[in-house]
């Protein structure tokens, strides 16, 4: 009863959401709201099934979403938007900016035709140092190695007091992989990472033998189209957090952008924090290097109390938008 009760108001939420939200509101300052995608993969994907939910949507529900943000709103790049607010030209009074984050393969393979059918402007953050790898992110890593059997994670000293729900079973499900993953993040990059090296040499587990982000032709084929603008996601997507040493932060951010710059052939000046993760002096580095910053913390993006390098976004998977209501919802409401 208590899960049917549930049901029924969630399912008028997003009516609600969907029917009064903000996007069906006037405001006497133009809006932004910028829309933030990971991956795009089919069900049929073997990767599909390991990958955390909270990161992917199926080409179908991509198209749909296009079809319906273009009803919706005035869609724009983000560049252009800022280049406007900047000249201090007309804006949009509901404008709709995409932003995909660190350069996955499956961005190249299944978005990439969608925004030429739709003619919808993009911006890709990508992660310089690993375009043209066969390496992926500590996430990933980890949820292949959650594969093991459970006999065989046991055997991780810094991971068995993560699965004590697991019950002798092994992890099959991505919602579980997520919980695991949402568990590590508190711990610092350089300890996850000499952990994943350890337990990958333990269970024996390699690289990818296909690569699962894109290489530098892809990457410079997207970059050549007007709809595609490329920004920089540091070099190793490391969290900008007040924990990692300034030095370090400022290579990240600097360097990233001189890598694409020297490989793509044009400049790039949007930059987006990995994990969402800044400190006022990360901020000012960037704003020194950029002309904006985009975070995961959702919300829409007024003039009024516009600040260009913490945006806002509102991040976008298929567990809640692969319906036009659930997406609306999403957009008017935030949930």
């Amino acid at each position: 009863m208590n899960k049917m009760l549930k049901g029924m108001i969630k399912a008028g939420m997003v009516e609600l959401g969907a029917r009064y939200g903000q996007h069906r509101k006037k405001d006497t300052t133009p809006r932004l709201w910028i829309m933030m995608y990971h991956r795009v993969l089919p069900e049929t994907d073997s990767q599909y099934a390991i990958e955390e939910p909270g990161m992917m949507v199926t080409p179908e529900t991509l198209d749909m979403h296009f079809s319906v943000l273009k009803q919706e709103f005035t869609l724009i790049s983000l560049r252009e938007w800022l280049e406007r607010v900047q000249a201090d030209r007309p804006l949009p009074e509901k404008a709709c900016a995409i932003t995909f984050d660190d350069g996955w393969l499956d961005n190249y393979q299944y978005a990439y035709p969608i925004i030429q059918q739709h003619q919808v402007p993009i911006t890709l953050y990508a992660v310089s140092d690993m375009i043209g790898t066969h390496q992926t992110f500590w996430p990933n890593r980890l949820a292949k190695i959650l594969t093991s059997s459970n006999q065989q994670l046991q055997q991780l000293d810094w991971l068995r007091p993560l699965l004590r729900d697991l019950d002798g079973q092994q992890a099959t499900s991505n919602e579980y992989t997520a919980s695991v993953i949402y568990q590590m993040k508190s711990f610092q990059d350089d300890q996850l990472l000499n952990w994943l090296d350890e337990a990958e040499n333990t269970l024996g587990i390699s690289e990818p033998e296909s690569p699962v982000l894109m290489n530098w032709s892809q990457l410079s084929e997207m970059s050549q189209n007007e709809l595609i603008d490329i920004g920089a996601h540091t070099c190793r997507h490391l969290r900008l957090s007040a924990q990692l040493p300034l030095a370090v932060a400022e290579s990240e951010i600097v360097k990233s952008k001189q890598q694409l710059e020297q490989q793509l052939e044009q400049p790039v000046e949007l930059f987006c924090y990995p994990n969402g993760d800044f400190t006022d002096k990360v901020t000012e580095i960037v704003s020194q290097h950029y002309q904006s910053a985009v975070t995961t913390h959702r919300g829409i993006n007024r003039l009024s109390s516009l600040s260009p390098y913490r945006l806002d976004r509102i991040g976008l998977h298929n567990d809640i938008s692969n319906t036009p209501k659930k997406l609306l919802a999403r957009i008017g409401m935030g949930f």
